[in-house]
């Protein structure tokens, strides 16, 4: 008897002591899992702005590719007109700051964008159906891909440069107060242009083709159809200046090269007759002076 009431007050004890420790137990379960409970929906938040994110951009896009495939010229002729006008306003302001703004050279520079687009839009559709029947992206995507880019950069790339000098020159002769061409009829400034354009084209296909060939082949490779005119325009950021650079004294036609290389040698002829005539001046008046110390 007292064996078992030793072990039934133990039991009561060990009881008693789990019934204790029990709140303590309990709180801190409730704490961890009021922290864990927090951290989650503290993710959850992050999550869903990220979501929400990501969303904006995901519907921007969608926007745009909707209203491309529904107006496919107006948005790429829109948003390749703005790049060439604010390229055109930035080289203006970096290269000749000094300078008043010339709106009617930013201008052509638009205008030709909007001309380059219907250009590209039509001529890219009947590059993919031609190439595409020939040699199919199923056969050999890369093979349809280089083709392809071959063409564009032998025969549109050229036409597209060419133009480019054609309508910005004529645009910028005609209209801007800076040429003074008003006595000029238009088929006069129309023949300046295109012969200096004819010119211009070969030197500026030389840079060109340092560039556009990888860009189109990543381009014409990687990006479906109707967003391969957004590419070109997102480069054409920095290549619409650079071009308009050229356009506006940044490159020598090889006619004006030899002007300048002709200008040059005359410079140096002139300078070497001036050090000649000097040095022989100097020699006569030093023997004269020679002489006249002798016959004192």
């Amino acid at each position: 008897q007292r064996s078992q009431r030793l072990v039934s007050a133990t039991t009561s004890r060990k009881q008693l002591l789990q019934r204790r420790d029990f709140p303590t137990t309990t709180s801190r379960h409730r704490s961890s899992s009021d922290g864990r409970h927090h951290q989650h929906q503290s993710h959850h938040q992050q999550q869903q702005q990220q979501r929400q994110h990501n969303g904006f951009f995901h519907n921007l896009w969608e926007r745009y590719t909707q209203a491309l495939l529904k107006n496919p010229l107006t948005i790429k002729g829109t948003t390749a007109s703005l790049i060439f006008f604010a390229s055109d306003s930035a080289t203006q302001y970096l290269t000749e700051p000094d300078s008043p703004y010339d709106l009617a050279r930013a201008g052509s520079g638009a205008t030709f964008g909007v001309v380059a687009t219907f250009w590209l839009h039509y001529w890219w559709n009947f590059l993919e159906a031609f190439i595409g029947r020939r040699i199919p992206v199923e056969q050999s995507k890369l093979t349809n891909t280089l083709v392809k880019v071959l063409l564009d950069q032998a025969l549109a790339a050229p036409c597209y440069i060419y133009g480019y000098y054609v309508v910005t020159n004529f645009i910028q002769d005609y209209t801007s107060p800076k040429k003074n061409n008003k006595n000029k009829a238009a088929s006069q400034i129309l023949d300046e242009t295109t012969h200096r354009a004819g010119e211009m084209l070969l030197p500026t296909m030389l840079r060109h083709w340092t560039i556009w060939p990888i860009v189109h082949t990543f381009n014409f490779y990687f990006n479906p159809l109707h967003h391969r005119v957004l590419v070109q325009n997102l480069v054409l950021v920095g290549w619409s200046g650079y071009l308009s650079h050229l356009n506006n004294g940044g490159l020598m036609t090889p006619k004006d090269e030899i002007e300048v290389t002709i200008k040059r040698h005359e410079s140096l002829r002139q300078q070497d007759g001036t050090t000649v005539v000097s040095t022989t001046t100097a020699r006569a008046t030093a023997s004269s002076s020679l002489k006249r110390e002798a016959l004192k």
